[in-house]
């Protein structure tokens, strides 16, 4: 049964989740972000048997030179685990740091994010939850002139007018805000999780921008199974539904999981799955949960404008993870958890 100060917490951060409405926020764009949930959603920290540490590296669009990378890791904590609520936390804290670069770092934006979130118990076992978060996120954005060129700078007797170089000026820092919402049951043979997560995209306009900026609400909304079959295999389903200010689509797809170790109860297995982006690429996976670590490869392959051309986009994404503890549950070992 849920106690009366419980609703009080929900209730509490519903309203949180309404004021962020006034922020500014952005997430990373991933193939394997059901292995990085945190990234997305701010309810999902420090909820997992032991504290973590994410990493991912995503270079897009290779093919067509260099104009795309992503670099991001995450840690996050449990907040007041002790005897006296049998180590089972309601509170979570997470740090997340992603950098984006364009053009090999001609353009770069920086983010550092942190977390916060609390969970309430849907039943005697705490085997399911719902968990609300918030996070703030500061942001700067780099741009090296050194490395551009234009043409006016070659113009001979220029006594008045700046060259398109200098009226270049300086991107503002600016902080961010996110609210998420998730759901979460665990079993010794299945993991389910879903949620969403909203934001507010603000793209900065400046003395050289004419138009009308683009500003909109954002939405993502994520849905994690894993059942365990036919003796220690075990399928998972991953779906996410995003609205970006850039695009709209879905993604879906699925893996199967082989056992490679069965000792102790330490189910690592071996992914290999596939998965689609709606009216943009075919996405192979392939995984590896090994006692605390799990690895992760993507390569999309693209069915868009763009091929229809002579570009050739590549998009390669690796992804590490690891615990920060040795606690073991009995409950499903996912790769999702």
């Amino acid at each position: 049964m849920i106690k009366h100060k419980e609703y009080i917490k929900i209730w509490g951060f519903i309203i949180s989740l309404f004021i962020t409405g006034i922020g500014y926020g952005q997430t990373p764009y991933m193939s394997q972000s059901f292995v990085a949930t945190n990234f997305f959603n701010p309810a999902a920290v420090g909820f997992g048997d032991n504290n973590q540490f994410q990493s991912f590296y995503r270079n897009q669009f290779s093919g067509v030179g260099d104009p795309f990378r992503t670099v991001g890791v995450g840690v996050d904590f449990a907040l007041f685990k002790n005897e006296d609520n049998d180590y089972f936390n309601n509170f979570g804290l997470g740090l997340q740091g992603v950098s984006d670069q364009v053009l090999n770092g001609i353009l770069q934006k920086n983010e550092i994010t942190l977390s916060l979130a609390n969970r309430v118990f849907l039943n005697r076992d705490r085997t399911s939850y719902l968990a609300l978060g918030i996070s703030s996120t500061f942001i700067t954005r780099n741009l090296d002139r050194s490395a551009l060129t234009f043409g006016d700078q070659y113009n001979s007797g220029r006594l008045f007018n700046s060259s398109s170089l200098e009226t270049i000026g300086d991107y503002p820092a600016k902080f961010s805000t996110n609210g998420g919402l998730l759901y979460s049951f665990v079993s010794p043979d299945m993991f389910i999780q879903a949620g969403g997560s909203t934001y507010y995209i603000n793209r900065s306009s400046s003395t050289q921008t004419y138009g009308n900026v683009n500003q909109s609400f954002q939405f993502i909304s994520t849905l994690n199974i894993e059942r365990q079959i036919l003796d220690k295999n075990t399928f998972f389903v991953h779906a996410n539904y995003q609205n970006r200010l850039e695009a709209e689509f879905f993604y879906v797809g699925g893996a199967w999981g082989l056992p490679i170790q069965t000792y102790n109860d330490n189910n690592n297995r071996f992914y290999i799955g596939c998965f689609y982006r709606s009216q943009d690429a075919l996405v192979p996976y392939l995984g590896l949960l090994y006692n605390k670590y799990k690895i992760g490869m993507t390569y999309d392959i693209y069915n868009n404008k763009m091929t229809q051309s002579n570009l050739r986009p590549q998009t390669l994404e690796f992804t590490l993870s690891t615990y920060l503890g040795r606690n073991i549950s009995k409950n499903l070992k996912s790769i999702f958890n």
